[in-house]
């Protein structure tokens, strides 16, 4: 079965158990498609659009916390919207795990708290963490941990 544009134009209460309660997000792994359709989102909005910065990406997220519907078209918290409601429909046709309203929320506040983290100079920091990741070249030891924030970061 296809995800079509009205299955990603649906408001996410219809796609999400209703629950609001926030969530303790102790191992990202347990959200992986959540913040996998997320950070892919922004990675390939900023490969299409390389003058994005991170304070673009921080406004968007804070957007989708406050509300994840009506976003304007085209605009990076709507492509975000649109890539998370396809995750959903596409668990729902699988039988795969469905998240609560507050699971989501409460992944994009962690996102919000990442980018802060990631602040660097370069106005990048964040993007060029997600783009590390999806490369596979997240550092390891303390030492190469040490060198990415010297490189990236500082």
């Amino acid at each position: 079965m296809e995800i079509t544009e009205a299955d990603v134009n649906r408001p996410l209460a219809e796609l999400v158990e209703s629950s609001r309660e926030k969530v303790v997000i102790e191992d990202i792994g347990d959200y992986y498609d959540i913040f996998f359709s997320i950070e892919s989102t922004v990675l390939n909005f900023w490969q299409k659009k390389p003058a994005l910065k991170d304070k673009t990406v921080l406004s968007a997220y804070h957007k989708l916390k406050k509300d994840f519907d009506g976003q304007k078209e085209g605009s990076l918290a709507d492509e975000i919207s649109k890539s998370v409601k396809a995750m959903l429909v596409h668990n729902k046709i699988e039988g795969e795990r469905s998240y609560t309203y507050g699971e989501i929320n409460s992944c994009v506040k962690h996102l919000i708290k990442l980018v802060n983290q990631h602040r660097s100079p370069s106005r990048i920091g964040y993007l060029q963490w997600i783009q590390t990741f999806f490369e596979g070249n997240m550092p390891k030891t303390d030492t190469e941990i040490w060198e990415y924030i010297q490189k990236y970061e500082s």
